[in-house]
């Protein structure tokens, strides 16, 4: 099968939704709701940016494992 990225979508079978994506959106549309930020754009680059770092420091461990700490992230 030709790489997705390359082809159009016509239709559902065509999408591949990676595994922790759900998971990952769910977390954090939760702390966007917990943080209720001013700028919605800001607080999601720093989250997004933090996640990345919290993956990189802990190669080791599978992205899963660090959602599930409580997150300390501030007000932005």
């Amino acid at each position: 099968m030709a790489d997705v990225r390359e082809q159009r979508i016509y239709c559902a079978e065509q999408i591949v939704v990676p595994q922790e994506l759900p998971i990952i959106l769910k977390h954090y549309s939760k702390e966007v709701i917990r943080n209720n930020p001013v700028s919605i754009y800001d607080f999601s680059a720093k989250y997004f940016r933090d996640l990345i770092e919290k993956r990189k420091n802990n190669s080791d461990k599978h992205i899963m494992n660090e959602l599930e700490k409580p997150d300390s992230s501030s007000r932005v």
